[in-house]
C-alpha cells in the first residue's frame, strides 16, 4: 500500500527511473536492486523484465576448450551507417566450467538450450543461470534438440529427437509451466534429422533440415503453439550441406556449395522459394580492413570461412571454421549496402571454435 502512494505521488519520477534503468546492462540493473525498494519494484516488475534489451540485439560469441567457455558479445550495425570499417575485441573467460556443449540452434527469445551428455539444459547467459531438464524418454542415448518459443502463452518449448535415426514422433519439454516430464508428440510424416544441422525459430515455428522415407532432403516445420509437424519441400539446387538462417523475419537457406545465393522461404503452404544472389565480401583488402600477411589466409575465403546467420539489420556473419592467429576475426557483410566490417579478437584464440548467436537478447528472466 505504502509502495503504491509512493509511486502515485511519484509517477512522472517512477516512469523516469524505470526509463533510465532499461537502457543499462544487465548486470548494472542486477547491482541497483539493491538500491532501493522502489528501483527493486521496477527491476523485478514482469513488464519491466518483458520489455528490457528488446531493442538491443547484440551477436554473442562464445567458444569453449576444455569446457572453459569464453564469451564476447557486439552489438549490431546501425543500419544508418554505409562505411566499412574495423574493430578490435577481447574475449572474456565465463567464470564458470561450460557443462556441455551448444545445440543445433540461435538464441531463442533470450535463452539458449545446451547438450550436455545426458540431459539437456537451457542457459541465460545474463543472469548465468543452468537449467536442467529431465532425460527425454528415447531409448537412444543420443538426441539432437531444438528450442523454440509460443509468443502466444509466452512459454520456451524444448524439442528433443533421435539422432539420425528415422521416427515419427518427438519429445517436448514446456519451461515454466510445472511439467515434470517429456511429453511425446507424433506425427505421420517419418523423417531422420540431419544430424548437427544447425535449426532456427522463427515467429513460433522451429524449421530442421532432414530426410523423408525417399531418402529426399526437406525441411521439417515444427509450430510450437499446435505442436503439429510440416514437410516442406526444399529448392532442388540445394545440396547436402545446405545452411538455414534467419533473414528479415522468414527462413533462409542457403547452399554449402553455392555461397552466393539466399534461397528464402515466400510460401510454406505452396512450398514457394524465392532467391537473390549476393557477393561474398572478398573486397576487404581494397577496404584495408586486412593486413598483408591476413590476405593470403583470406583469399581462400570459400574454404576457410563459413556463413553462421543474419543479423535483423540484414548482415551475414562469417566465422573461420578454426581460428588462428592468422584467422582471429569474424566478418559482417551488409550485401545491400556492400559495406562489411571486421571484429577482431585480442588474446588468445588459437584452435577456438566458434558459436555464435546472432540476435541475442539479454534478459533479467529467472529460470
Amino acid at each position: 500500500m505504502e509502495q503504491r502512494q509512493q509511486r502515485s505521488r511519484s509517477s512522472f519520477s517512477y516512469d523516469l527511473t524505470s526509463e533510465i534503468l532499461l537502457r543499462l546492462p544487465a548486470k548494472s540493473v542486477g547491482r541497483f536492486r539493491c538500491v532501493s525498494k522502489l528501483w527493486l519494484s521496477i527491476t523485478t516488475d514482469p513488464f519491466f523484465i518483458k520489455t528490457f534489451g528488446a531493442t538491443r540485439p547484440s551477436v554473442l560469441l562464445c567458444s569453449i576448450e576444455s569446457h572453459n567457455l569464453f564469451v564476447t558479445s557486439t552489438h549490431t550495425h546501425d543500419q544508418s551507417s554505409i562505411r566499412s570499417y574495423s574493430s578490435s575485441q577481447r574475449i572474456h573467460p565465463y567464470p564458470m566450467k561450460f557443462p556441455g556443449c551448444f545445440s543445433s540452434m540461435d538464441s531463442v527469445h533470450r535463452l539458449i538450450c545446451i547438450e550436455d551428455t545426458t540431459k539437456p539444459l537451457v542457459w541465460n547467459p545474463t543472469t548465468g543461470q543452468f537449467l536442467p531438464l529431465p532425460t527425454p524418454n528415447m531409448s537412444s542415448r543420443s538426441f539432437d534438440m531444438f528450442l523454440g518459443y509460443d509468443s502466444f502463452e509466452g512459454k520456451h518449448k524444448v524439442v528433443c529427437l533421435p539422432y539420425i535415426k528415422t521416427c515419427y514422433f518427438c519429445q517436448v519439454f514446456t519451461l515454466g509451466s510445472g511439467q515434470e516430464s517429456w511429453k511425446t508428440v507424433r506425427t505421420k510424416l517419418k523423417h531422420r534429422h540431419r544430424g548437427h544441422a544447425f535449426g532456427q525459430s522463427i515467429n513460433g515455428v522451429i524449421y530442421y533440415l532432414a530426410y523423408n522415407t525417399n531418402n529426399d532432403r526437406v525441411i521439417m516445420s515444427f509450430d510450437v503453439r499446435s505442436e503439429i509437424f510440416r514437410m516442406l519441400d526444399l529448392p532442388s539446387s540445394i545440396h547436402y550441406r545446405g545452411v538455414l538462417i534467419s533473414y528479415e523475419g522468414r527462413l533462409g537457406c542457403i547452399d554449402g556449395d553455392n555461397k552466393t545465393r539466399l534461397w528464402i522461404l515466400e510460401d510454406a503452404d505452396k512450398h514457394k522459394w524465392l532467391f537473390q544472389d549476393f557477393r561474398v565480401p572478398l573486397h576487404m583488402w581494397t577496404l584495408n580492413l586486412i593486413s598483408s600477411e591476413e590476405n593470403n589466409y583470406f583469399q581462400d575465403f570459400y574454404n576457410r570461412f563459413e556463413l553462421k546467420g543474419c543479423t535483423h539489420a540484414g548482415e551475414f556473419i562469417y566465422v573461420p571454421s578454426r581460428f588462428h592467429k592468422s584467422s582471429s576475426f569474424i566478418v559482417f557483410y551488409d550485401p545491400v549496402r556492400n559495406s562489411c566490417r571486421r571484429l577482431k579478437f585480442e588474446g588468445s584464440v588459437d584452435e577456438l571454435n566458434m558459436h555464435v548467436f546472432p540476435n541475442h537478447i539479454e534478459t533479467l528472466m529467472s529460470l
